[in-house]
């Protein structure tokens, strides 16, 4: 298999990601409506962790200071996201916070360029300015500042930003999967210290049906499968382009939203759902036009 082709089945996996991501918020969104916040991260990345353990024993003695150290500033990156993202959720709708917290497609390619010295590819930088008009139609309606939630959303977004640029650096010297268990662990055990100080239980009195089904979704396809899946495939795509991929997570929120909550968007946010599906389009243009090339000469 090429390397461009590799790079689109990349895109592909990071694409399945987004989905599940996406259906997600609003079950979150429910969650956290009748518990604490930390109390639903810890349960959900600590569940995450204990399923992770069976899969990663086999390489356990690979364990190092890398894995450690890199696994910790992933874990950390990862921790402010989901807890600026949860919180954001408490606050404000499932679909408005799913798009307000996409703006990292804007925060990746600076960072990429600044921290990893990769400049993005033109058609990825077409990609990039539909992605942020799209976030605009969806996000600023008639106004031009964003409410408290729509903040805390914008602050995951810079941590969301974070976590890609820094996968796509560790994920290229260190096993994916032991990687991938230390940075949950690390979510698990900060959630655990957090729900400690500000929560009045970390376990919640009772267990109803919505919170099993929202910490298994969550815990086992959400985490474990996603995660593994990122952390395993960026390194073969660009952060950019992962970004732009991954901004099929606040589109799908809208399906989910609807679906599942009955929240409804205005035309003018539709219009930015398309103008968004438009920047994956224009960022994978490239990358096919480029294997097509590679077929010929074969």
């Amino acid at each position: 298999m090429g390397i461009k082709s590799i790079e689109f089945l990349a895109d592909l996996s990071l694409l399945f990601v987004a989905l599940v991501w996406g259906s997600t918020f609003i079950v979150v969104k429910q969650s956290v409506e009748t518990i604490p916040v930390f109390c639903f991260l810890f349960m959900r990345f600590v569940l995450a962790g204990i399923f992770l353990i069976p899969i990663s024993a086999p390489k356990w003695k690979a364990i190092d200071r890398g894995v450690l150290t890199d696994g910790l500033m992933l874990g950390t990156a990862l921790f402010l996201a989901y807890a600026f993202q949860t919180f954001a959720l408490t606050v404000t709708s499932a679909s408005i916070t799913a798009f307000v917290a996409g703006l990292f497609v804007i925060f990746v390619p600076i960072l990429s360029s600044l921290y990893l010295k990769k400049l993005p590819r033109k058609e990825t930088l077409l990609g990039v300015m539909f992605a942020t008009i799209g976030l605009g139609l969806m996000t600023l309606q008639d106004r031009f500042f964003l409410s408290f939630g729509e903040f805390l959303a914008l602050l995951c977004a810079f941590f969301v930003a974070i976590h890609i640029i820094l996968t796509d650096k560790f994920s290229r010297r260190n096993d994916f999967t032991l990687l991938t268990l230390v940075q949950i662990h690390v979510v698990a055990l900060l959630s655990l210290i957090f729900s400690l100080f500000l929560d009045l239980h970390v376990f919640p009195a009772q267990f109803d049906h919505q919170l099993i089904f929202s910490l298994l979704l969550n815990s086992i396809l959400a985490t474990v499968v996603a995660f593994v899946i990122q952390t395993g495939m960026q390194k073969h795509t660009t952060p950019t382009k992962a970004a732009i991929v991954l901004l099929m997570e606040p589109v799908s929120s809208v399906f989910f939203s609807y679906w599942i909550g009955g929240e409804l968007l205005s035309t003018r946010q539709y219009l930015g759902t398309f103008s968004i599906l438009l920047a994956m389009v224009a960022a994978e243009a490239g990358t096919y036009v480029k294997m097509k090339r590679e077929a010929a000469h074969v």
